[in-house]
């Protein structure tokens, strides 16, 4: 048993070590991130201002991309939405994990066309 203790006490130390250099690294990078989203809000501001898509230079090249979200606001409403319309597409298809292993659980096998797995971590807290 003094071995399985000794290894949580590596464990844990280990783990608080590593919070804290991560904790520091990130404080540290800190003002090197604002300044460079501040030189990325100057730089797209130039590629409006010239309503152009990218500049090329000596040190590189600015481009303009574009991200893209869709999230929900009214859940029932979207859903009732692509119900009534057939509109599929509009869906992301996963499977809830929680749900499956309930179905797993009450039937026994997973839900046509779902592959379930699970897996085993060990977890170490402080005492």
């Amino acid at each position: 048993m003094a071995d399985v203790s000794q290894r949580i006490e590596q464990y844990v130390k280990l783990r608080d070590t590593i919070k804290k250099l991560d904790d520091e690294h990130k404080k540290k990078m800190s003002p090197y991130r604002e300044t460079l989203e501040k030189l990325n809000a100057v730089l797209l501001a130039h590629l409006h201002a010239i309503n152009g898509d990218s500049v090329a230079t000596e040190f590189g090249t600015v481009y303009k991309s574009e991200k893209k979200s869709a999230s929900i606001a009214d859940g029932t409403a979207f859903m009732d939405f692509v119900i009534a319309n057939q509109a599929w597409d509009l869906l992301d298809r996963k499977a809830n994990v929680i749900a499956t292993e309930e179905f797993i659980k009450s039937v026994g096998t997973p839900p046509p066309g779902v592959n379930f797995s699970s897996t085993f971590v060990a977890g170490v807290r402080r005492s």
